[in-house]
């Protein structure tokens, strides 16, 4: 990420990712970088394995301990830690360093964390580089056993700077009052360190590259998790600003939670559906409990992710049904997985070829893997008897993808059926995220019960941007005019069909954008929990009879930044607050 030139008074502004919302102010608390082990080799090699696996278990005990802290669904980011010290291919690696080689400990779990990390991080697909994050987590985590260096903060608040926190001291160091906000250098917004960071509700921006390097002698720092960006030795007026600042989104913010439960009804009469989008059971309840129409998108790939096997049938049936009992009468919609491309269980048999995005991923892989699909709808039609529930199909690319989907829908309700199971019935829809969908939109429909539109894949294979490629993504705006032609089709389909279209992607989020959605024709949208005050609010501030010209207008322009300073021009007045509060 870029960083500003400092001046002479030593202030530095750099920017990075937003991954929790609020404004943090307070002293700088840096924790150290790991040094690299020396380098040393040791006479007595079974007193140095003990050593380490003394450090291991110590280790182990640690991160279980953290994970009693947390509610049952945010632990499972602690369960793949917890694996890993089981791991042979780490175990007993770095044992075999020590009996071999007479490797000391630390020098032993160096190496072999490394040699894990290396084949991880020359991947292409930006899960498997994500895991490469969870194997240095775990091997830095016993290294910190081994030399008793565990982590401690001073007696006074405090900005924690580190260049990243293991899942397990995320949830040790944010849990304490002391830490307002937190900025990394690694990370990104679906990373542990960011989903924990909301889940406990610290100000939090990651991704900073080079910010150990720029930090020295910064006394103080203001986090802006709206905006993404971190200060370091703010000037008094921009140390005064950000303090108000951060009181006065609080006040904000529970002002906007407070109507969380009133009608989302714009100036004109329109209501509009705003649900949110979730990862881990435990969201739902906090979503319904906070005013969301209900659950829009839950992405069920997080389930099949960081183990050895895939979920049993059981096991989904108990967490689906779970989240369907969070919001009863307002509606859950279940995506089936979204495995592949940059999202690859440990126990993935396939090659996901050159290039992931475009390979065998989503409802081609389940199309491919019939049995864990059939296991997944098994385990969904079941938690859904006696439940409103929704099923949605990803990546759908065209018509006779759809159609054999629903086909095996079907097959597994008459084998139920037979079986005798308790089973309920549910709506069948499917994503739009490829061109060739939103084109075909029409015609998904003749055999879909609904469309959701993913807007964040949608805008990477219609602008030609990798969203993780830092050098293109600024190039990657919903906004885009191509974009907006694609949602205008979609919308026209669901009218003449008269079946509902939603959209579940980041768009929907997107302050500026937001108007133009809602301009379109979309009424029922899905975003992440701490979007949905500030998006609410903006429903209830405009009028759609205005919208819908806006939209008009904007479909026929020729760049994504025009259509934005044209939002910003039109609805200044009515909206400038909330962007202001929003960091814009």
């Amino acid at each position: 990420m870029s960083a500003a030139d400092g001046r002479e008074d030593g202030r530095v502004e750099v920017a990075g990712v937003a991954a929790s919302l609020g404004i943090a102010l307070g002293p700088v608390h840096v924790v150290p970088r790991g040094d690299r082990a020396r380098r040393r080799r040791v006479r007595d090699r079974a007193a140095e394995v003990r050593r380490l696996r003394e450090a291991i278990e110590a280790s182990r005990a640690e991160i279980e301990a953290a994970r009693d802290t947390l509610d049952e669904e945010t632990a499972l980011v602690l369960d793949a830690q917890l694996l890993m010290h089981r791991d042979e291919l780490l175990v007993d690696a770095a044992v075999k360093a020590i009996e071999e080689l007479g490797l000391d400990a630390e020098w032993a779990v160096e190496r072999t964390v490394d040699e894990l990390r290396q084949p991880l991080l020359r991947s292409d697909s930006f899960y498997f580089r994500e895991r490469a994050e969870d194997v240095a987590h775990v091997g830095q985590h016993i290294l910190r056993h081994l030399r008793g260096d565990l982590l401690r903060l001073p007696e006074r608040p405090l900005v924690l700077v580190a260049a990243d926190l293991s899942p397990a001291e995320a949830v040790r160091l944010l849990g304490d009052e002391r830490v307002l906000g937190l900025v990394t250098e690694s990370g990104s917004a679906t990373s542990h360190t960011a989903l924990l960071a909301r889940a406990l509700e610290v100000p939090a921006v990651v991704g900073v590259a080079g910010l150990l390097e720029r930090i020295e002698g910064s006394p103080e720092a203001v986090v802006d998790g709206l905006a993404g960006k971190v200060v370091l030795t703010p000037s008094a007026e921009e140390a005064a600003a950000a303090a108000q600042r951060s009181e006065r989104y609080r006040r904000f913010a529970n002002q906007l939670r407070a109507r969380a439960g009133d009608a989302v009804v714009s100036r004109d009469g329109e209501e509009v559906a705003l649900a949110a989008n979730i990862e881990l059971p435990r969201e739902a309840g906090a979503a319904c409990a906070h005013g969301a129409a209900g659950i829009g998108l839950y992405r069920t790939e997080f389930l099949y992710l960081d183990r050895d096997a895939p979920p049993s049938e059981e096991e989904q049936r108990r967490v689906y049904q779970e989240v369907l009992d969070a919001c009863p009468g307002r509606g859950v919609t279940i995506r089936t997985f979204d495995l592949g491309g940059d999202k690859l269980p440990r126990t993935a048999r396939f090659d996901a070829g050159p290039n992931p995005a475009l390979g065998l991923r989503a409802l081609r892989l389940g199309l491919r893997r019939r049995e864990v699909l059939r296991t997944q709808l098994r385990a969904v039609l079941r938690a859904a008897a006696d439940r409103e529930a929704a099923l949605m199909f990803p990546m759908v690319s065209d018509v006779g993808e759809l159609r054999r989907a629903r086909a095996l829908v079907r097959e597994v309700e008459e084998a139920l059926d037979r079986e005798g199971l308790p089973r309920g019935s549910v709506r069948v829809g499917a994503m739009i995220e490829v061109p060739s969908a939103a084109l075909l939109a029409g015609q998904l429909l003749a055999q879909a019960d609904f469309l959701s539109v993913g807007t964040n894949d949608l805008v990477q294979y219609t602008l030609a941007v990798d969203r993780s490629n830092p050098d293109v993504a600024p190039l990657g705006d919903p906004a885009h005019p191509a974009v907006l032609q694609l949602l205008a089709r979609v919308v026209e389909a669901g009218r003449v069909h008269g079946k509902p279209v939603a959209m579940c992607g980041d768009m929907a989020a997107d302050p500026i954008a937001l108007p133009v959605v809602l301009g379109l024709g979309f009424r029922r949208l899905s975003m992440p929990l701490g979007s949905l005050p500030f998006a609410q609010e903006t429903v209830r501030r405009v009028a759609m009879s205005e919208l819908a010209p806006l939209a008009e207008e904007a479909l026929a322009m020729e760049s994504g930044a025009e259509v934005r300073d044209r939002v910003r021009e039109q609805l200044r007045d009515a909206l400038g607050e909330l962007w202001v509060e929003q960091g814009l």
